[in-house]
């Protein structure tokens, strides 16, 4: 699992830092994002700045873990549903709700006006699909696939691969896209159908090397992966699945009992606004979506405005700690240790 550790301090360059105090990130974006992030957050406060790289889920996991002694100040990045389970379980400090939050697109305006939605703040949007090798299937002599639903053809045989839910948020953003398609049992059926096909569970959402390699030829997760190699040079595409348009969304939140708790506060402000929201795509070729309705979309892909989006229920359901555990643990069972 990668992990990565970076310290910026600016102490030397920058006088005011040392009275700025310090933040210590846990990141869940891709690694070149997160530096860019606390680097320029760094710049611009006069704060000396860490962040640490971890998968959605293993970083839920931490705070859990680090609940009567945090580690870190702010949770940037990730999809939404593990950061409204940390809500759910008295982990994130819900007494700030960031002026940013008036600039949310309105099609997320209902979310971000839910009790645990005013204080988690919504920062990015990712299409979720299907990526494929076009290299490996035209080897193969396999046409690409259309839907979800194709994926169970036999023709795809060891060639898939999708994250696990339990580690990462792109694996429960498969659970929570496929339940709202089809409901919870035909969800299920389908993912045990798609059993014999699958060539592994990765542990991270970022493992789309190994689709721009052709060690697999077909991975479920977030188009903009997929678009990040294509430009590296990969036979990579993006596929928009027939059945309708899944998405993840991202957040960031304030650490409940957080050390550094006003740098804290303005970091989210800054994730906020549409320099943080663009900065991803601009400088470092990842294209989620902004959310800042003066932001702008990378020219790659569609405005989210403009998506055909399925209706995700993020508060009642996938974002309810006890449901997403559920969820995972009968994933678990039924799924990754059936038979």
């Amino acid at each position: 699992m990668k992990r990565t550790l970076l310290t910026l301090a600016l102490a030397a360059t920058l006088p005011a830092a040392q009275g700025a105090g310090r933040l210590t990130i846990y990141c869940s974006m891709q690694n070149e994002v997160c530096e860019k992030a606390a680097k320029r957050f760094a710049e611009e406060n006069g704060v000396e700045t860490r962040f640490i790289r971890q998968s959605t889920g293993t970083i839920l996991g931490k705070i859990k873990s680090e609940k009567d002694n945090p580690q870190a100040d702010v949770w940037y990045g990730g999809t939404v549903e593990p950061h409204l389970q940390a809500a759910d379980e008295d982990l994130l400090d819900l007494s700030v709700t960031s002026p940013g939050q008036a600039d949310i697109l309105p099609q997320f305006r209902k979310l971000a006006e839910q009790p645990h939605g005013r204080h988690l703040s919504l920062i990015y949007l990712m299409p979720f699909g299907i990526g494929v090798n076009t290299k490996k299937l035209a080897e193969l002599g396999i046409t690409p696939p259309k839907c979800f639903a194709d994926l169970k053809d036999p023709k795809y045989k060891h060639l898939i691969q999708y994250a696990d839910p339990r580690t990462t948020g792109t694996g429960y953003t498969t659970l929570a896209t496929l339940i709202t398609l089809w409901g919870e049992e035909e969800a299920f059926a389908y993912l045990k159908a798609l059993r014999p096909n699958i060539a592994e569970y990765v542990k991270s959402g970022l493992a789309t090397k190994n689709l721009a390699t052709g060690e697999v030829a077909v991975d479920i997760g977030f188009l903009h992966n997929y678009m990040h190699e294509k430009e590296q040079g990969a036979p990579v595409e993006g596929i928009l699945p027939c059945e309708g348009v899944g998405y993840g969304l991202g957040a960031v939140s304030i650490i409940k009992g957080a050390r550094n708790r006003d740098n804290a506060v303005k970091f989210v402000d800054w994730a906020l606004g549409v320099e943080a929201q663009e900065l991803a795509w601009r400088e470092t070729n990842y294209y989620q979506l902004p959310t800042n309705r003066h932001a702008k979309a990378p020219p790659q892909m569609n405005p989210a405005a403009e998506l055909q989006l399925i209706d995700i229920d993020f508060i009642d359901r996938f974002g309810a700690a006890k449901e997403g555990k559920r969820l995972t643990d009968k994933w678990q069972r039924e799924v990754k240790d059936g038979e």
